[in-house]
């Protein structure tokens, strides 16, 4: 039974891989998601972000930022040691016919890192600076979902990197008080 779910999950993983990166093509997709994906390479865009707000004068988004720092290298790290131990390949490596639209990365597939820094540092964004979540939110979706669209993820690598970067943005949300105490002692977390 085990071994059926198995095999019905990498099926529809494939399956949405191939409708996403086999159908969804035009011109204007084409030059677009490759932007994307690359802007968030290392996590630069993030990295531009907070850099952009630490130089503000204003001491809660300085903090913002380097809250936003943190929960970026937390999933970079996770991401990396979780790539370690599954060493999935990439599309392009398995699967006939992949729409490369840019350089094949080097690493393994799962989870994806990319997808995994958009959602850690939009959310902290997001909830920090509730103003702008317009504009972080659909970002961290939008450089997800580029993974696929470019063939350098699995849907499956997307969805669990989202879901490592929503628990870094947690977990360093959930203790910012540890790091920025509130007057001369330490606010424990709600909850």
């Amino acid at each position: 039974m085990e071994e059926k779910v198995i095999f019905f999950l990498q099926t529809f993983d494939v399956k949405l891989f191939e409708r996403i990166n086999h159908t969804m093509h035009n011109s204007i997709m084409d030059a677009f998601m490759p932007l994307i994906t690359n802007t968030g390479e290392g996590g630069l865009i993030w990295i531009i972000i907070g850099l952009a707000l630490f130089i503000s004068r204003r001491p809660g988004v300085k903090k913002t930022a380097l809250l936003m720092l943190v929960a970026l290298l937390a999933s970079f790290l996770a991401g990396e040691c979780i790539k370690h131990i599954f060493q999935r390949p990439r599309p392009f490596e398995t699967l006939p016919d992949v729409e490369l639209l840019v350089r094949p990365p080097y690493s393994f597939s799962f989870p994806s890192e990319h997808a995994a820094n958009a959602f850690a540092a939009g959310l902290v964004l997001a909830r920090k600076l509730p103003g702008l979540a317009w504009f972080f939110i659909p970002l961290a979706c939008v450089m997800a979902f580029s993974r696929v669209y470019v063939g350098v993820h699995y849907p499956a690598d997307i969805l669990v990197g989202s879901l490592l970067g929503t628990a870094c943005a947690a977990l360093i949300l959930r203790y910012e008080y540890y790091v920025f105490p509130v007057g001369d002692k330490l606010k424990p977390p709600i909850g």
